[in-house]
């Protein structure tokens, strides 16, 4: 399922802007940490500062800034949009971020199965099975399966146990779950994650595991691979983020 790219990160331009500023550096206002350049406070595309809820997400945000000698390189700056996209997307639209990830209930990748090879079906039980048996356990979410393709409904009472989670994260904790869940297609893989159940080399090894297959059974595919290697770095970065903000 492709759900809705509204709450996609806050896209970061590419500058031929050169580094302007000699000390990068964090302070703490409040309960929160700003991150400073200089005298200025460093703010998001949409001119609202960066109040990071923790020491650690403050620093690594400096990091990302104060690695540039010369000119400065958006596609580095990982962290840093997503703080962008939390702050200026996220937290103000909470709801209907949680309506998105509220729909992988009903789509989770673990869910649908294949009927053969059989081959395939093995895999698919060893690799999925542990973190359906951990969701139920430990989180009281027990989604049903099915083979093929065809739509089933969760009980209501088990995509309420979903939102019942979500909903208390907050608005950085949500912009980072939001890409664990999109980036695997599973709602119980970015739970495991989250919860520290599972590694992310792991993660990405259930998500692509039906393309796993194919690569061994047919061969290597430029395209697929380049996906798959891509997809890891983000579920990496999103999974960084998270643990950031603790």
């Amino acid at each position: 399922m492709i759900i809705s790219k509204k709450f996609a990160r806050v896209k970061m331009k590419k500058w031929t802007k050169r580094r302007t500023w000699k000390k990068t550096s964090v302070k703490k206002v409040g309960k929160s940490f700003q991150v400073y350049l200089d005298d200025r406070a460093l703010l998001t595309p949409k001119k609202n500062r960066l109040c990071l809820p923790t020491w650690k997400l403050a620093v690594k945000v400096v990091e990302e800034w104060d690695q540039h000698e010369d000119f400065i390189d958006p596609s580095k700056m990982v962290i840093t949009r997503l703080v962008n996209s939390a702050i200026d997307k996220v937290k103000q639209n909470c709801d209907a971020v949680i309506s998105d990830l509220l729909n992988y209930g009903d789509t989770d990748l673990l869910c649908y199965r294949t009927e053969s090879p059989k081959e395939l079906v093995l895999k698919q039980h060893k690799y999925w099975d542990p973190i359906l048996v951990w969701a139920k356990k430990e989180l009281s979410i027990d989604l049903k399966t099915t083979c093929g393709i065809t739509y089933i409904a969760q009980d209501s009472n088990q995509i309420k146990r979903i939102a019942e989670e979500i909903t208390t994260y907050d608005f950085f904790t949500l912009t980072g779950f939001y890409d664990l869940v999109t980036i695997s297609g599973s709602i119980l893989v970015a739970f495991s994650l989250y919860h520290g159940q599972i590694s992310t080399d792991h993660a990405i090894d259930i998500s692509f595991l039906d393309e796993d297959w194919q690569r061994e059974k047919w061969g290597l595919d430029k395209e697929s691979t380049l996906n798959r290697n891509n997809k890891s770095v983000d579920l990496k970065t999103a999974y960084q983020f998270v643990t950031l903000l603790s």
